[in-house]
C-alpha cells in the first residue's frame, strides 16, 4: 500500500477521494509558494524589469488568498510574498540613479571643501551600489561587454564602467584644481581618508575608484605635492592598494570579499575578467557533442556571487547636495588637460 492508501484506509470511498484531492491541492500549493518565495527573495530584479510579470504574479497570489481551503501557514506565506513583491516600489532602498540625477534642481550642491570624508564615502558607496545592483544577470552572459554593440547588449555594465571612470576623473580633477602645493596635499589626504571609509563600508569599488585616480600619471608625478603628504596617509594608501591589487587575479580582494558580509560593492572588473576567461577557455560542448555543464556551473557560480552582493542594500540616507557634487560632470577635466595642468604647476626638472 502507498502512503495515501494507508492514510485513507479507515474512510469510505467518497471521503477518501475528497481528502486525497485536498492533500494533493495542498501539496501543489506549497510547492508553488516555495518557488515564488525563492524567486521573489533571490531574483527580485526579474520583477523590477518586467512589470507584466510582476502583475501576473501579484494576481496569482491574490487568487491563492481567495481559496477558502487555504491553511493558516499557507495564507501567511502567501501574504508575506505578496507584501515583499508589493513594497519593492515603495522602499527607499530601491532608489535608482535616474531618480538621483533628476534631483539636480534641489538646493545648491556642496563643494569638496565643505564636505566631510564620511559624507563623501557614504554617498559614493550609495551611488556605487545603486548602479551595481541595477545590472541584470543576463548581461553577464556571452561577453556582450566586449562586442562592438556593447552599449546595446550590456547597457548597465557600460553604465557601471562609465560611472567608475567619472568618479576617478572627479578625484583627479579636484586635486588638480588647487594651485598651491599644500592644498593639493590636503586634497590627497582627504581622498585617501574617503577611500579608507569606503573600505570600512565594504565598498571596494569605491576604494579602487579613488586609488586609481591617485595613481594616474598627472597626479603620481607631482613630487612636491606628495612630499607634503603625511607618512600615515602614504602608509594607509599602501594598505588600500594591497587590498584591491590585481596581483594574483585579485587574490587579496577575493579573500576580503569571502570574509565580509553584505552589503558590499565588489570591483565588477574582477568578475568580468573571470567570465571572459571561462568563456574563451572552455568550450560550450563536450567532445561527445553534449552541453558542457561544467562550464555552465562555473559561470553560474560567479553570477550567484555577484547577485549575493546586489541583493543586500545599504541603509544610507541619500544626501542630494553631496550626490550633486559627485555627479557634476562640469567638474571633470579631460585626461590631456589634466596632464598639461600637472606640467604647469610642477614643471619637469631639467635633465
Amino acid at each position: 500500500m502507498d502512503r495515501f492508501e494507508i492514510y485513507f484506509a479507515g474512510f469510505n470511498n467518497t471521503e477518501r477521494t475528497c481528502d486525497k484531492e485536498f492533500i494533493i491541492r495542498r501539496t501543489a500549493t506549497n510547492r508553488v509558494l516555495n518557488v515564488l518565495r525563492h524567486w521573489v527573495s533571490k531574483h527580485a530584479q526579474d520583477f523590477e524589469l518586467n512589470n507584466e510579470l510582476k502583475m501576473n504574479v501579484l494576481n496569482l497570489l491574490e487568487e491563492v488568498l481567495r481559496d477558502p481551503d487555504l491553511l493558516p501557514q499557507e495564507r501567511k506565506a502567501t501574504a508575506n510574498i505578496l507584501r515583499a513583491l508589493s513594497q519593492d516600489d515603495q522602499d527607499d532602498i530601491h532608489l535608482k540613479l535616474e531618480d538621483i540625477i533628476q534631483l539636480t534642481d534641489c538646493p545648491k550642491a556642496e563643494c569638496f571643501e565643505t564636505l566631510s570624508a564620511m559624507e563623501l564615502a557614504e554617498q559614493i558607496t550609495l551611488l556605487d551600489h545603486i548602479i551595481f545592483r541595477s545590472i541584470p544577470y543576463e548581461e553577464f552572459l556571452g561577453q556582450g561587454w566586449m562586442k562592438l554593440d556593447k552599449n546595446e547588449r550590456t547597457p548597465y555594465i557600460m553604465k557601471t564602467s562609465q560611472h567608475f571612470n567619472d568618479m576617478s576623473n572627479l578625484v583627479a580633477s579636484q586635486i588638480m584644481n588647487y594651485a598651491d602645493v599644500s592644498s593639493r596635499a590636503n586634497a590627497i589626504e582627504k581622498w585617501v581618508a574617503v577611500a579608507d571609509i569606503c573600505r570600512c563600508l565594504h565598498n571596494y569599488n569605491g576604494v579602487l575608484e579613488i586609488t586609481s585616480a591617485l595613481n594616474r600619471s598627472a597626479i603620481y608625478r607631482l613630487k612636491k605635492t606628495w612630499a607634503k603628504v603625511s607618512k600615515q596617509t602614504k602608509a594607509l594608501m599602501d594598505k588600500l592598494q594591497k587590498t584591491i591589487s590585481s596581483e594574483g587575479r585579485f587574490k587579496n580582494l577575493r579573500e576580503t570579499l569571502k570574509n565580509c558580509n553584505p552589503p558590499a560593492v565588489p570591483y565588477l572588473g574582477m568578475y568580468l575578467t573571470d567570465l571572459a576567461f571561462i568563456e574563451e577557455g572552455t568550450p560550450n560542448f563536450t567532445e561527445e557533442g553534449l552541453v558542457n555543464f561544467s562550464k555552465m556551473r562555473m559561470i553560474s557560480h560567479i553570477i550567484r556571487e555577484i547577485r549575493q552582493f546586489q541583493q543586500t542594500s545599504y541603509r544610507i540616507d541619500h544626501r542630494p547636495k553631496v550626490t550633486q557634487y559627485l555627479l557634476d560632470k562640469a567638474l571633470i577635466i579631460d585626461e590631456d588637460t589634466l596632464y598639461e595642468l600637472s606640467l604647469k604647476i610642477e614643471p619637469r626638472l631639467p635633465a
